[in-house]
């Protein structure tokens, strides 16, 4: 994240673009000229006259350090014979102050070595007295266009390292994870928000496969997502895989690639020595819809199963039933439906009330279940209907025991908690088979309704197969 200086300086870049149009002032070009002799110094600022916007002379190389100091100043034109100090020595001082500025040295000195400790020291020109007027302006323009250009760079240099700033600001702020790989499928960027979500840091990933992220059940879909080269149309696609992070309790999030146009998109650059384009990598953008995927995992859980015993309602119920029976049918085999009332439950709904009668109806969704193999499917029908199905029976046999078996277990008493006496309950069960009792689900759940049916006609406490005799009953 950006702290607060870095906040202020994109807030510049913004101003200065919003007002680039309009023109900002520019900042005053200012000449400092320096030499001993008062009558040279009057002659050298009258020679300059019209360039910079102001002109600055002082005999003194102390004075001249003092305004370098206080001042900025595009060129000094100095005189290297001072009274107090070397012109060596101010350029030593400018040096020293690292101060952004050029220094044409003037003077009457002919010996070598002063040009050479002068040029030493960084000075732009050496100009030997007397020189000409053309000489001078050029050597002066030459270093304040210089000037000018290397203050345009650092304007270029400041504006695109704030750019940088302010669009690092706008990847790391946003709410989707934003990555690139490169050839080998190798992370080279992820965002923050991508490392907040896998719970680490960008410098252990940045370099490792996609793999290392991917959940093992995803990792083919991973592989189309990553390793095609899509561009164009193609590139965008719904497509959700899950990732392993350490942030939560499972470790494993879902995410989907957003539906954009640059998502899982291949980077391509132009080859100048090809025709083609040279392929480098991909990038995209990802975000977490795992609390959707749970919401939705709910409301779908919600909608096929029952909200007080959490066994698949009737919706769910038809739907398996229908599956079983195209799978019977393919495999020339039966399926029985048992569908099992409890007796006289709306007597003791009403005398215990209802919140004891639904203690009642999960303790028997749990003793049925316990009755079913892996496979069957337990569903509750209404208030006080079960119904059991069978997908593979071998026999009849197979499935009277089942029901004697479900028989008994609901008639082992009931204890509830705050109830002291036990509760005692049975159950009527009527059974149907495929095809022998009907081919369609309407048909298996109305046939072992009248089964039921006729159980409680002859007593209750009992199970009984269809036959077309209770039909006629």
């Amino acid at each position: 994240m950006l702290d607060p200086e870095d906040l202020s300086a994109l807030g510049l870049v913004l101003q200065g673009r919003a007002e680039q149009g309009e023109g900002m002032p520019p900042e005053p070009v200012r000449l400092l000229l320096v030499d001993d002799e008062p009558r040279l110094l009057l002659s050298l600022d009258l020679l300059l006259e019209g360039v910079g916007d102001e002109r600055v002379r002082t005999t003194s190389g102390t004075e001249a350090c003092r305004l370098l100091a206080a001042s900025r100043f595009a060129v000094v034109l100095l005189d290297l014979g001072l009274p107090d100090m070397s012109g060596h020595a101010v350029m030593d001082f400018i040096n020293e102050q690292k101060l952004d500025t050029l220094v044409i040295v003037v003077s009457g000195n002919v010996e070598i070595d002063s040009a050479i400790g002068a040029l030493k020291r960084g000075a732009f020109a050496y100009l030997r007295k007397p020189y000409h007027r053309d000489e001078l302006l050029s050597t002066v323009g030459n270093a304040l266009a210089q000037q000018r250009l290397a203050a345009e760079n650092r304007r270029i240099a400041w504006e695109l390292a704030c750019s940088e700033k302010l669009y690092r600001y706008l990847v790391d702020s946003s709410p989707d994870v934003i990555y690139t790989l490169n050839q080998a499928g190798e992370f080279t960027f992820i965002n923050e928000r991508g490392c907040q979500l896998l719970g680490c840091r960008s410098d252990s990933l940045i370099g490792k496969h996609y793999s290392t992220i991917i959940d093992e059940g995803d990792m083919e879909r991973a592989r189309y997502v990553f390793n095609e080269r899509r561009v164009g149309e193609r590139a965008s696609r719904d497509v959700e895989l899950r990732l392993k992070c350490s942030d939560n309790d499972h470790g494993v999030r879902a995410f989907e690639h957003a539906l954009i146009s640059f998502n899982s998109t291949a980077i391509y650059a132009q080859v100048p020595e090809a025709k083609q384009k040279h392929y480098f990598g991909t990038y995209g953008v990802a975000r977490d819809v795992t609390e959707r995927k749970r919401a939705e995992d709910r409301i779908s859980h919600q909608i096929y199963h029952d909200p007080l015993t959490d066994l698949p309602n009737r919706t769910l119920l038809r739907d398996r039933i229908g599956l079983a029976i195209i799978q019977a049918r393919r495999n020339r085999k039966q399926l029985a439906v048992l569908l099992i009332d409890l007796d006289r439950f709306k007597v003791v709904n009403d005398s215990l009330g209802h919140a004891k009668g639904d203690e009642l109806l999960q303790e028997t969704a749990i003793r049925l279940q316990a009755c079913l193999n892996k496979g069957d499917t337990l569903a509750r029908l209404s208030s006080d209907e079960f119904v059991i199905l069978l997908p593979d029976v071998d026999s009849r046999e197979e499935i009277a025991r089942l029901g004697e078996q479900v028989v008994q277990s609901i008639a082992s008493p009931y204890l509830l908690d705050g109830f002291g006496a036990n509760i005692y309950l049975s159950a009527s069960v009527g059974i149907s088979l495929f095809p022998e009792n009907g081919e369609t689900v309407d048909e298996l759940i109305r046939h072992a309704d009248n089964a039921m049916y006729h159980v409680k006609m002859s007593g209750k406490n009992g199970k009984a197969f269809y036959d077309d005799s209770m039909e006629d009953a």
